[in-house]
């Protein structure tokens, strides 16, 4: 009964402290046709976590909404992307995580991921923030393909609650 108890603190725990991809809003070259952006939405859609995908042909921008909780990474958007033969740019996005690192080198990890930023920006003392975890937005610089950028340049970033 013990063990029970335990595993159940342990699991809900793990819930509490989980963090995620919310919102990513990518900008996509080469889509030019319907068929285009249908197989990039259909390809949003089979990830998991993915909740709602919109596709703006003529802006190239695919806005990405996902479920509390999701375990989605970069690389899977951008795998989807490259897939179906674009090639993704710059990637803003609304994310949980928390703040490792120095002073000096803040980083960024999303939680139920491997994905980790070193974090660039301005007008948050974000030493501050170490070891908590945070809401996050901010810009992904486009990577080369294959790839998952390195650096998050933040707009914004403060304590989740």
């Amino acid at each position: 009964m013990n063990k029970l108890i335990a595993l159940a603190a342990l699991s809900l725990s793990t819930l509490a402290a989980h963090a995620e991809y919310n919102q990513v809003n990518m900008t996509v070259f080469g889509m030019d046709c319907a068929p285009c952006a249908h197989a990039i939405h259909v390809s949003m859609k089979g990830i998991q976590g993915v909740n709602k995908v919109d596709v703006d042909l003529n802006t190239g921008l695919v806005s990405i909404q996902l479920e509390i909780g999701n375990g989605a990474a970069m690389q899977q958007f951008n795998q989807a992307v490259e897939k179906n033969g674009f090639t993704h740019k710059d990637a803003k996005i609304v994310a949980k995580g928390k703040i490792t690192g120095t002073a000096d080198a803040p980083v960024f990890e999303v939680a139920g991921t491997n994905d980790r930023y070193s974090l660039t920006g301005s007008g948050t003392n974000v030493s501050s923030l170490l070891g908590k975890t945070v809401s996050i937005s901010g810009t992904l610089p486009q990577a080369p393909k294959g790839k998952v950028p390195d650096t998050l340049k933040y707009d914004s970033i403060s304590e989740a609650k």
